[in-house]
């Protein structure tokens, strides 16, 4: 492992809607893709849609979800 800043996001809509709900939420949020730290919030095992992303702590990675939900679920909720 290069370091211990999170690297990729996952953008799985069905997993962002996940991590929203605290029950929903399967696992641990980290995990390895491409010999990197990785972040899914709703700590899924399977189907992900990894994005790589600046490195950042999981400290921060989490305070930007709480502030500023992904742009992508925006759009999802005005269909």
């Amino acid at each position: 492992m290069k370091t211990d800043l999170v690297r990729y996001v996952c953008r799985a809509q069905a997993h962002i809607a996940a991590g929203r709900n605290a029950r929903a939420a399967a696992g641990d949020p980290v995990t390895i893709h491409d010999g990197a730290w990785a972040y899914c919030a709703s700590g899924s095992r399977i189907d992900h849609a990894w994005e790589a992303i600046d490195p950042v702590t999981i400290t921060d990675l989490k305070l930007v979800e709480v502030v500023r939900p992904r742009e992508s679920a925006t759009e999802e909720s005005r269909s």
